[in-house]
């Protein structure tokens, strides 16, 4: 029998390099310690990677589902070391968990099993106690400056309280730091050109250099023009597309479902260009970080079309099926579903970069081989 260990290091890196699929790319790395090595050396390419939609945990289990959208709706599961009912908020790749006893707050790389550990949140708001509960704070998004993986330099912004309150965290902070933003409510935050961007209900932008001098400064740069004041009081997201940042406006659940995609041009004070066509592109949006593919690299992606999860507790309830799920088509502004089974109700499916970079900062534990691909 050959000694498949036995081959050439530089053979297994080129193998290794030219696998697509991470459920592969696990899988080599499992045979043995040589073909480990030689994976960790190629890395994963992660740059063509369509994301995976994680599915509500189905009892109180540390499985996940994830749906897979390049495998043809393959479902892969994932044992996670993150406590039942835990609050979790994908980001480049990594999971931010909120432990829904404490507000304790964690990092894992859901491949690696890196974990980094952050200051509880706490802190930031009143406690509030309530027949003899506390109440803790409520959540809403987390979104990273850049992967861990790669860099120490790392800055993690959230949402937070309820009405949308910002704050972030650098690497080797003890605490949290409150955001002075010129925005209430806000609806979502992005990382673009070493800045964090929000957009509140209102249709109002504002930036935050958390990298200048003055970090917890924030600064209004744009304002929904007033022929769209209509759109006032729904949701907002940012993303990037096309190397520019935009704003999208999602209707609510219970009206017909349309998104708008406006460019911030930061030329002319900020004003809201609408896109009427995507291109190539895709968004990815809901209870993660905006996500944007090339989807002519992708045999299973639709072009100018917006991928999109309930990120509301309300739409689950308003929605007739329990959910608010779909893909938005630009052209024709039709909706069609990305996945068509049952998912728990009211609780929230979200997207996952499939990140693999980790493989080269954390060692492979024993826990890999639960991965049932």
């Amino acid at each position: 029998m050959a000694d498949w260990s036995g081959l050439l290091p530089e053979l297994l890196m080129e193998i290794s390099k030219k696998i697509d699929l991470i459920h592969d790319f696990v899988n080599f790395g499992c045979v043995c310690k040589p073909w480990l090595r030689a994976a960790s050396a190629a890395k994963f390419n992660t740059k063509c990677r369509l994301p995976l939609l994680m599915l509500a945990e189905k009892e109180k289990t540390h499985v996940r589902e994830f749906y897979d959208i390049s495998m043809g709706g393959q479902i892969h599961q994932l044992d996670l070391p993150v406590a039942p009912g835990s609050s979790i908020f994908p980001t480049l790749g990594w999971l931010v968990v909120v432990l829904e006893t404490n507000a304790d707050m964690i990092m894992l790389h859901p491949f690696s099993r890196r974990i980094i550990n952050l200051p509880n949140p706490i802190s930031l708001t009143e406690e509030l106690v309530e027949n003899g509960i506390t109440w803790l704070p409520h959540f809403l998004k987390a979104v990273l400056s850049a992967d861990p993986c790669l860099s120490s330099d790392w800055i993690l912004m959230i949402i937070y309280d309820g009405i949308g309150k910002l704050a972030f965290v650098k690497n080797g902070d003890k605490a949290w730091t409150g955001i002075d933003a010129p925005i209430s409510s806000c609806s979502d935050i992005y990382y673009y050109e070493r800045r964090f961007y929000g957009v509140d209900y209102q249709g109002r932008i504002a930036v935050c250099d958390v990298h200048g001098p003055n970090p917890t400064a924030g600064l209004l740069i744009s304002r929904i023009p007033t022929s769209l004041n209509a759109l006032v009081g729904c949701k907002f997201y940012l993303a990037e597309w096309c190397e520019k940042l935009v704003v999208i406006h999602r209707s609510l659940p219970k009206f017909k479902k349309v998104f708008r995609v406006f460019e911030i041009d930061f030329t002319h004070k900020g004003n809201w260009v609408e896109v009427s066509h995507l291109g190539s592109k895709a968004i990815f949006l809901g209870h993660n970080s905006s996500i944007t593919v090339d989807a002519s690299e992708f045999r299973r992606c639709k072009r100018n079309c917006i991928y999109f999860t309930d990120d509301s507790l309300e739409g689950y309830v308003d929605s007739e099926d329990g959910r608010d799920m779909g893909i938005y088509n630009m052209a024709n502004r039709s909706v069609e579903p990305h996945f068509e089974e049952e998912s728990c109700p009211q609780i929230i499916p979200r997207w996952l970069e499939p990140h693999f970079d980790g493989m080269t900062c954390a060692p492979l534990i024993p826990s890999w081989v639960q991965l049932n691909f």
